[in-house]
């Protein structure tokens, strides 16, 4: 990503890289101009934002990819904008030209296919961030005539939570 209107900001290096050791991930940059710098946000070592890939794997699963997932993004540009709510950021996903900017638009770019037609992956749940798991018995397994579809269990699961909430 861009971030411009930089140049009025002390110590701007100094501040991206406090958040990004805050949020547990990497950063490349250079300075464009006097009033802009690259920004590439890369998996740190604890893998807290790991991204999904939109290939599957053999059985089903999607691969992992070793990049920074959406919620990275978003939480990094949050923290970016206590600095300045005046930076304009140019992504791959959007441009924001301030705080309020990027307020209104973040929450759509989450709703971006980045995989295909026939297998659709919206850009938010592509990651590890919030991984849907259940645990089933071998009882109800039988007793749902051994479907070991992962989706078929999730969604099981959550509509027997709902049937609770009403």
């Amino acid at each position: 990503m861009k971030i411009y209107n930089t140049k009025n900001i002390s110590n701007f290096i100094g501040k991206i890289c406090f958040i990004a050791e805050d949020l547990k991930i990497d950063l490349n940059f250079d300075k464009m101009s006097g009033n802009c710098w690259r920004v590439k946000l890369k998996l740190g070592p604890s893998k807290k934002y790991r991204r999904l890939g939109f290939m599957r794997k053999k059985d089903g699963t999607r691969s992992k990819v070793n990049a920074v997932c959406w919620h990275g993004y978003r939480d990094f540009i949050i923290e970016l904008y206590k600095i300045s709510p005046d930076f304009r950021i140019v992504s791959a996903q959007a441009t924001y030209n301030n705080k309020a900017d990027f307020y209104s638009k973040y929450p759509a770019t989450g709703k971006n296919n980045i995989g295909s037609m026939v297998d659709p992956l919206p850009y938010e749940e592509a990651c590890y961030c919030n991984l849907n798991a259940v645990t089933v018995s071998s009882k109800e397994i039988a007793a749902n005539n051994y479907n070991l579809s992962p989706s078929f269990w999730i969604n099981k699961k959550r509509n027997e939570l709902n049937q609770w909430e009403i």
